[in-house]
């Protein structure tokens, strides 16, 4: 498993849960709240533990296997297992449902690798790399598991999508994404949840 990380600039991320209301945002690690436009958010309770959580969200080779969302990751030739993952390694995601009949792809960044933390939480981030410095979009994806007394992990997984010359488009797709988002967090229950079953 990856276990570089990077300091976190807020205290309360075991604490996050989803906004409940549409005008809500989340702060992220490298954006914080200012210049935030909106959030699409999902959380679970994933019945495995958060190692098993956290190793199965690194294995990004392995996407095609369960995630109907982002059906294939682009990785540096050098990064072929979990455990070469790094901050600030870059990638492509590869994704389908958020245009009708066309699959789309995004630049994407590591930002945080956090296995466990003292304030009981493990995070894993990324960031969307637009090519031009952050001025046509920013937006980043914290997903954050946070241990159970039984056993289980608290799965919350997030983007927070803030003004640019590109976030008129992303607010036209924010549905699409809501959607995908509570279906990839499905998804990821399921994997690890019979991953765990068959062990």
């Amino acid at each position: 498993m990856a276990l570089s990380s990077t300091a976190s600039p807020f205290a309360g991320w075991a604490n996050l849960r989803c906004p409940q209301h549409p005008s809500g945002i989340l702060t992220t690690p490298t954006y914080g709240e200012a210049s935030a436009v909106f959030t699409v958010c999902t959380e679970t309770v994933i019945s495995s533990n958060v190692s098993s959580v956290y190793n199965a969200i690194i294995d990004f080779n392995r996407y095609s296997a369960w995630n109907s969302f982002v059906y294939r990751v682009d990785l540096p030739p050098t990064v072929q297992t979990p455990d070469q993952v790094y901050v600030g390694m870059p990638m492509t995601l590869h994704t389908t449902g958020l245009v009708p009949l066309l699959n789309t792809t995004s630049a994407e960044e590591i930002t945080v690798l956090d296995l466990p933390t003292t304030e009981g939480y493990s995070m894993i981030a990324w960031k969307y790399i637009d090519g031009l410095d952050g001025l046509g979009s920013r937006a980043e994806h914290p997903n954050i598991l946070v241990p159970r007394d039984d056993g289980a992990t608290r799965y919350l997984s997030y983007e927070t999508y803030y003004n640019g010359l590109e976030i008129g488009v992303m607010v036209a797709l924010r549905a699409s994404l809501q959607f995908q988002f509570e279906q990839q967090g499905q998804d990821l229950k399921d994997y690890v949840e019979t991953r765990g079953n068959k062990s």
